[in-house]
C-alpha cells in the first residue's frame, strides 16, 4: 500500500543529513565523527543510524551510514514485519561536492546496489536490482551543489540567519531501484537557548517538511517529522538499541466522515481544509469538493509511448514475464477490453502470497516470487498491460473499503482503451472507481511529479476528514459518522 512505500523513503532522510562516503582508512586520515542516531516512531524505537566521517590529507572526506529500520502491525489475523536495511558511501572532494558513491538497499531480503561518481556535468551511476544491471547518465542541472554531509551541515552554519531565510543544496539518492539527484531546501526557523539552529528542511522527492536541529559546531541534534498521527524523531544515542518492530497503527491516517459512498456511477467529497487530489479523467476538484466517476469520459491521448515503455519498477523487457503475458493474451488479441480483463485476472490469480513486508517491489520480482500487496499487483498488472501493446499507469491513493471502516492507502491501475481510460484493480477488485480518490499516478518514471506528489497530497490529507457527500445534491446526513481509516 502507498504508505509503505513511502515510509522507506521517509526514512532515507539521514541520507539528507548524513550523506556518507567510505575509503579505506590510512594512518594520516582524522575521523571528525563517529555517531549514533535512534529513531522513535510514536515513541517506539523503530531506526538506528550509525554515521561516520572520516577527513584524508588531502581534504577529501569519506562518509558512511547504516540505517536500520523496523515497524509490525497487525491487520485482522495477519501479523506483519517491515524492515528495511540501507548502507551508503560517498566520496566528497575537497570542496565538499560528492566525487563518488555506493549504496546498498535490502528491502524483503531482496538487495538493490548502485555504484556511481560524478563525471563533469553528468552523475554515472550503474544499479544492480535482482539479476539486472541498468546503467544511468543524470544530467546535473546548471548551479547545483551537490553536498557531502559534512558540507551540507557546514553551509547550515557557515553564515547568521535570520527567520525564513534559505540555502538550497543537493544530494544523491537511490529511491525506487533509480538513483536520483535529491534537492533540498532548508529554512530558518529559529535559534534555541542553548546555540542550536532550527531548520525547516525539506526534499523535493519526498515533500514532507522536517524540522532540523543543528548544533553550533555542524553537528545533528535532532530531526522530528509527522504526517497525521504519525511522528517520528530521530535523535542523537549514545550506541544502537535493540528494534521489536515499531507498532504502527493501520487506522486513523484519514478519517471518513458521513454516508459510506454509493457503489454508483458518481460520488462526490469535500476534501478538508488544506487536502488536495489530483486531477485526472475519472475524478474533478473545484471549490474543495472532488467529483469522481465510475467511467471516464473518452479522451485522446496525445503520446502513449511513455506509457508502454519499460522502467525500473516495470520490467518489461524480461523475456520469463513476456513469455508469460503472451500466454495469458493467446486468443484474447482482438478486443484489448476482453484482453486486460484476462490479465487483470492472470495477475490476481499469480499473486498467490499476500505479503505486506515490501514497500514496493517492482513488477519482476512480484512476478518471480509470486507474493505481494497491492502495490506489487499493480506494479506486475501495468507491465503485463504494456507488453500487451495497452499504455497502462499506476495510480497511487485512497480507496474506501467498507470491511475496514472507511479510506484505506491503495494503489491500483488505469489503461487507456478504446478511447478512454479505464479502471483496473488486481488486488481488491468489485469497487467502483467512483469510490476511490487518487492523489498520485507513480509508475516509476519521474519521482518529482509522481512518488513527490502523492507524499505531498498524503500529507494534506492525513489527520483530517473527507467527508461523503453522495452524487447528487451537496451535503451529508444531520449527524455525520466517522470512520478510522484502515489498510488492505
Amino acid at each position: 500500500m502507498p504508505i509503505f512505500r513511502m515510509l522507506p523513503a521517509v526514512c532515507r532522510l539521514h541520507a539528507v543529513l548524513l550523506l556518507c562516503g567510505a575509503l579505506a582508512a590510512a594512518e594520516s586520515d582524522v575521523l571528525e565523527s563517529d555517531l549514533w542516531f535512534v529513531g522513535r516512531l510514536n515513541a517506539q524505537p523503530a531506526m538506528t543510524i550509525h554515521a561516520a566521517v572520516t577527513k584524508h590529507a588531502d581534504g577529501t572526506r569519506s562518509d558512511t551510514s547504516e540505517m536500520v529500520f523496523l515497524i509490525s502491525r497487525t491487520l485482522g489475523a495477519s501479523a506483519m514485519r517491515f524492515e528495511t536495511r540501507e548502507s551508503q558511501a560517498y566520496v566528497d572532494g575537497a570542496d565538499g561536492r560528492i566525487v563518488a558513491f555506493h549504496f546498498d538497499h535490502v528491502e524483503g531480503g531482496e538487495t538493490t546496489s548502485a555504484v556511481g561518481k560524478v563525471v563533469g556535468d553528468e552523475v554515472v551511476a550503474t544499479v544492480h536490482h535482482l539479476d539486472r544491471t541498468t546503467e544511468q547518465r543524470l544530467p546535473i542541472p546548471p548551479g547545483t551543489r551537490l553536498l557531502g554531509q559534512q558540507a551540507g551541515q557546514e553551509l547550515l552554519v557557515a553564515h547568521p540567519w535570520k527567520a525564513g531565510q534559505q540555502e538550497r543544496f543537493s544530494g544523491i539518492n537511490l529511491l525506487g531501484n533509480q538513483v536520483q539527484i535529491v534537492d533540498i531546501t532548508a529554512t530558518f526557523v529559529r535559534t534555541t537557548p542553548a546555540g542550536n539552529l532550527v531548520f525547516t528542511m525539506l526534499m523535493d522527492q519526498m515533500p514532507i517538511p522536517m524540522s532540523t536541529t543543528v548544533t553550533p559546531t555542524g553537528q545533528l541534534a535532532g530531526v522530528g517529522l509527522s504526517i497525521g498521527p504519525m511522528v517520528l524523531e530521530l535523535l542523537p544515542s549514545p550506541g544502537p538499541v535493540p528494534l521489536e518492530g515499531a507498532e504502527l497503527s493501520p487506522t486513523g491516517l484519514v478519517d471518513a466522515r458521513g454516508p459510506a459512498p454509493a457503489a454508483g456511477p458518481v460520488n462526490r467529497y469535500r476534501m478538508p481544509p488544506g487536502g488536495t487530489v489530483a486531477e485526472d479523467e475519472f475524478q474533478h476538484l473545484a471549490d474543495g469538493v472532488v467529483t469522481v466517476t465510475a467511467r471516464a469520459a473518452p479522451a485522446p491521448l496525445a503520446d502513449p509511448a511513455p506509457l508502454l515503455r519499460a522502467t525500473p519498477q516495470l520490467e518489461t523487457d524480461d523475456a520469463a514475464l513476456r513469455a508469460w503475458v503472451q500466454g495469458v493474451a493467446k486468443g484474447h488479441e482482438a478486443d484489448q477490453a476482453d484482453l486486460a480483463e484476462q490479465l487483470r485476472l492472470a495477475v490476481r490469480g499469480h499473486i498467490t502470497t499476500k505479503d505486506l513486508s515490501k514497500g514496493d517491489a517492482s513488477a519482476l520480482e512480484a512476478f518471480r516470487t509470486r507474493t505481494g500487496d497491492c502495490t506489487e499487483h499493480a506494479n506486475l498488472l501495468c507491465a503485463a498491460l504494456r507488453i500487451a501493446g495497452i499504455p497502462a499507469r499506476v495510480e497511487d491513493g485512497l480507496v474506501f473499503a467498507a470491511d475496514f471502516g472507511g479510506w484505506v492507502g491503495h494503489a491500483w491501475n488505469s489503461a487507456y482503451i478504446g478511447g478512454r481510460w479505464v479502471h483496473l484493480d488486481s488486488a481488491y477488485p468489485g469497487i467502483p472507481r467512483s469510490c476511490y480518490l487518487k492523489l498520485a499516478t507513480n509508475s516509476g518514471g519521474e519521482w518529482r511529479n509522481t512518488g513527490a506528489l502523492m507524499v505531498a497530497n498524503l500529507v494534506g490529507l492525513a489527520g483530517k476528514q473527507i467527508e461523503t457527500l453522495g452524487g447528487g445534491a451537496a451535503g451529508g446526513s444531520g449527524s455525520p459518522e466517522v470512520r478510522k481509516s484502515g489498510s488492505p
